[in-house]
């Protein structure tokens, strides 16, 4: 499981669409937003590759203009098993 929390500068003209369009992604949830286009997201992932994805899913919404990584945690849940090649230590 990755955990990632976001601040995303959006055109302020854009900020209520672009919030609209985070919100329907899977994961993705927006906790605070300003007049000024700063919004406030985590997005859950199982892996990060999952993560990169909705990464570049974020960054082609109209009117976004920045993306800024605050927080990243990655962790294997305990009835995950480890991928192949992947030591168990």
């Amino acid at each position: 499981m990755t955990i990632c929390s976001l601040l995303i500068h959006v055109l302020p003209a854009c900020a209520e669409q672009a919030r609209a369009q985070l919100e329907q992604l899977p994961g993705v949830e927006v906790h605070a937003a300003t007049a000024e286009g700063l919004l406030i997201v985590t997005v859950e992932a199982g892996d990060d590759p999952e993560m990169n994805r909705t990464f570049e899913q974020l960054r082609a919404i109209p009117g976004v203009h920045a993306t800024t990584l605050v927080y990243h945690h990655s962790e294997r849940l305990e009835d995950e098993s480890p991928a192949q090649g992947e030591s168990t230590l």
